[in-house]
């Protein structure tokens, strides 16, 4: 049932940060004019997305993404969106992979560290050893999480009908469509044997490049909310320093990685629709570890045909071409001046150097 408390608070917060949203006539400069401002705006916003709890989070970092439509202060402040939470009293966690692999914890695990790698939103990770001696992580879904995040959801499909139907930014926004996407990813990333599915898969796709790595799951200790994977040290590329960096081949790890990503969506179809740095591990052997891939897309063949188009008429710097494809893969509203689309892209690609031998 949607909860008219929160569909009132996040309307008010809406309301109040509305002039951020970017409109397709909208005066707000690619820098952030209102300076210090604009930049507490967006600081108490995402703040407030934090408070509203996991599904906000997962929203924030969506809207993170929407150039388009927020100023820099607000992407910026979104992207930083983090989800350490407080920890999950460790009895409901033991409680949770007990009921879910139907075995205590004791028979399943040589060792179980009660203290958590990391407590998120939507889950909290533990350390164990298995009786077979293997290194492993256990994923496990909060309790109570899905109906928290199904109600969340209800709330803001509400909400979403509302402002397509009574507000500018609305169907510039295509809030009730986007929602539909947030729902489905939301769906898959609350459904661990999908994520163990993605984890086989992109190991598969990255097992022609030798300087990636995806932990296996352990089909026999996972199940929809208890995900057990392969343990992969290392630390998140983010957390590595500038001196460690000086060992590492940045520039062949990034090719590696920008290689596995464009075959994957290109080739395959398969799209890793969150792959922010927090994601990515650097391991010991100065590998890059891919990690958390509940959240994939798969894209249909006239989508990949369409952004081979793209990226060749960028690398020619063909302007014209570049700004007919992106147009045809959009949804034009009802203001949408195609001339003037066309002239923007085409002056914007071909005043670009060309990329061709680098594509």
């Amino acid at each position: 049932m949607p909860d008219l408390a929160m569909i009132t608070r996040l309307g008010t917060l809406m309301v109040r940060h509305m002039g951020a949203f970017k409109t397709q006539t909208s005066d707000l400069p690619g820098e952030d004019a209102r300076g210090t401002e604009t930049t507490k705006d967006a600081r108490e916003f995402t703040e407030s997305l934090e408070e509203m709890g996991p599904t906000f989070v997962k929203f924030g970092q969506l809207l993170s993404t929407r150039q388009d439509l927020l100023p820099p202060a607000y992407t910026e402040a979104l992207s930083r969106l983090q989800d350490g939470v407080a920890e999950v009293d460790v009895e409901a966690i033991h409680q949770q992979i007990e009921t879910s692999l139907g075995a205590p914890i004791k028979a399943m695990f040589e060792e179980f560290n009660d203290t958590p790698l990391a407590a998120a939103s939507l889950a909290q990770v533990h350390r164990a050893v298995t009786r077979s001696g293997r290194d492993v992580v256990v994923k496990v879904l909060r309790p109570g999480v899905r109906t928290k995040v199904r109600n969340d959801l209800d709330s803001l499909r509400d909400l979403a009908d509302f402002a397509d139907k009574n507000t500018p930014v609305g169907p510039r926004l295509g809030a009730a469509r986007m929602l539909g996407q947030f729902r489905r990813s939301m769906a898959d990333e609350l459904d661990y044997r999908k994520e163990a599915a993605n984890l086989k898969l992109f190991a598969e796709l990255a097992d022609s490049e030798p300087d990636l790595v995806v932990p296996a799951p352990i089909p026999d200790y996972s199940t929809d909310d208890v995900l057990t994977l392969e343990y992969l040290p290392g630390r998140k590329i983010t957390d590595v320093g500038p001196i460690e960096l000086l060992d590492v081949d940045g520039p062949n790890l990034a090719a590696a990685l920008f290689r596995f990503m464009l075959k994957a969506m290109l080739v395959d179809g398969i799209l890793h629709a969150d792959p922010h740095p927090g994601n990515l591990f650097l391991t010991p052997d100065h590998r890059v570890g891919i990690l958390d891939v509940g959240m994939v897309v798969r894209l249909p063949a006239r989508v990949r045909t369409s952004l081979v188009k793209l990226l060749v008429a960028i690398g020619d710097s063909d302007g014209e071409a570049a700004a007919l494809t992106l147009a045809a893969m959009g949804h034009p509203l009802e203001d949408y001046d195609a001339a003037a689309f066309r002239d923007e892209g085409s002056h914007l690609v071909s005043s670009t150097p060309s990329m061709g031998s680098e594509l």
